[in-house]
C-alpha cells in the first residue's frame, strides 16, 4: 500500500518551511513491504532515514519512494520516516517527517463453549475495531447462533486484523432413564 507523505510548504519572504503530516501513518505490526514515497522531481535525488519500531528501509534510497518493513514492538514512533530532498544544484531542502504508529492487536483470551451457553462479549486490547465471524453479532459472540464446531473470529481496526479460534461444544444426548 502506497502512502503518501504530504508535503505543505508555507512561503514567507524567500524562505520555505516543510511541515509534518498531521496524523501518524498507522501500519501493523511486522508489517512488510509498506510504500511510502513523495511526489518526484526528476533531477532530485532524497535521502530517507528510518528511525524507531524496528523499521528498516528496503529498497529506494536516494529516490522519491521507498519499501519498509516494520518491528514487532506496537507504540508511536515520532519522526518515524523522514525525507530529505535536494536539488540537482545541490540546494538541501528541510526535512519532510512523518510519524508512525504500530499497531498490535491482541483478542482477549476466550474458553469454549456450550451450545446453550449465552452470548459473550468480544473485547481487543485496542477498542474502535470490528469483530467477525460466523456468531457475531456487534461485539457479541452467540454460541447458539454460531452453533457446534470450531469458529473463526477476525477483529479488524484500521487495516490490521488478528484471529482466533472459538469452540461451540453440543450438549450431551443422555438416553431416556429405564428400569430394571
Amino acid at each position: 500500500m502506497k502512502k503518501l507523505i504530504t508535503l505543505l510548504f508555507l512561503t514567507i519572504g524567500l524562505v520555505s518551511f516543510g511541515q509534518t503530516t498531521a496524523n501518524p501513518d498507522i501500519v501493523c505490526v511486522n508489517a512488510t513491504g509498506e510504500q511510502y514515497f513523495v511526489t518526484n522531481t526528476p533531477t532530485s535525488t532524497y535521502q530517507w532515514t528510518i528511525t524507531g519500531g524496528g523499521g528498516v528501509l528496503q529498497t529506494g534510497q536516494g529516490t522519491n519512494s521507498i519499501t519498509v518493513d516494520w518491528g514487532g514492538v506496537s507504540g508511536l514512533y515520532p519522526n518515524a520516516v523522514t525525507i530529505v530532498e535536494t536539488t540537482v544544484s545541490g540546494c538541501v531542502g528541510n526535512p519532510i517527517t512523518l510519524n508512525v504508529e504500530i499497531l498490535e492487536l491482541i483478542l482477549q483470551p476466550i474458553s469454549s463453549f456450550c451450545l446453550t451457553d449465552p452470548a459473550y462479549t468480544l473485547s481487543a486490547n485496542i477498542g474502535g475495531g470490528v469483530f467477525s465471524g460466523t456468531g457475531v453479532v456487534g461485539n457479541d459472540f452467540d454460541p447458539t447462533t454460531a452453533g457446534v464446531g470450531t469458529h473463526v473470529i477476525t477483529y479488524s481496526l484500521n487495516g490490521c486484523s488478528t484471529t482466533t479460534n472459538i469452540t461451540v461444544n453440543s450438549l450431551p444426548v443422555t438416553g431416556p432413564i429405564q428400569h430394571y
